[in-house]
């Protein structure tokens, strides 16, 4: 029998249950929440395996950026995943990790994101059975009337977690360009730095040397980035 490595962990937004499959994350979920043993037995199924509680890298390196997150010092994840579901569900928690930190989408957003407008009801029963919270960000997505629909940790988890993102958003791109060169990772993932003298885009935290103001153009995403041929940095690797 398989074996998936647990950890619990107490948090300021309330108890997760980790697990890890053969070096990646599989689980990250409210130990408490109402689909606990739902979801713990479709891991258990898919993997064929069992819970054992044990630490690992994977676990330890979770703990390190959800704290980070929660403390607003940390934008998005660079942990190794691993979704076990259906070939839909995880067409749905692929278009979720698209949706930007601090933005919201609806139901219906995430249905056109995969190609099939008329499976709302479908993609939110796929929202709901996510098994890796944070990292793949189900907490974004909103009703179409733009109330906040139910969500495994809570409600109110779940509007102080938007809250605490759309406080944490860059302000500007004067403001980008002063953060940038300080080498802190808190914004990684969340706009990219190109440069017009080089042709390079960067991660904010790039260390390499900063460029003159006048040759900056900042980008949402590196998929933009590289439309406008920029290539990616060899340093930071973005």
């Amino acid at each position: 029998m398989n074996q998936i490595n647990v950890q619990y962990y107490k948090t300021k937004i309330g108890e997760l249950i980790q697990g890890s499959y053969s070096g990646k994350l599989c689980l990250l979920d409210f130990r408490y929440r109402r689909m606990r043993t739902t979801v713990d037995n479709r891991l258990k199924k898919g993997l064929n395996a069992e819970f054992v509680e044990q630490n690992d890298d994977v676990l330890s390196q979770t703990r390190v950026q959800l704290d980070e997150y929660i403390n607003g010092d940390r934008t998005c994840f660079d942990i190794p995943t691993l979704m076990v579901g259906t070939e839909f569900q995880k067409d749905v928690w692929v278009a979720l990790m698209h949706v930007p930190y601090g933005k919201t989408n609806t139901y219906l957003d995430l249905a056109k994101t995969i190609n099939n407008e008329k499976s709302v009801r479908a993609v939110a029963s796929a929202n709901g059975a996510n098994s890796i919270a944070l990292i793949i960000p189900c907490h974004r997505i909103i009703g179409s009337d733009g109330e906040l629909v139910g969500y495994g940790g809570g409600i109110q988890v779940k509007k102080r977690l938007l809250k605490l993102e759309q406080n944490n958003q860059p302000q500007g791109d004067d403001w980008k360009y002063n953060f940038i060169g300080n080498r802190s990772v808190k914004y990684d993932g969340l706009f990219f730095t190109a440069v017009k003298t080089t042709g390079v885009f960067c991660k904010p935290s790039c260390r390499a040397r900063k460029p003159n103001r006048e040759n900056v153009i900042f980008y949402d995403t590196k998929e933009v980035a590289v439309k406008n041929r920029f290539r990616a940095c060899k340093i930071c690797k973005p």
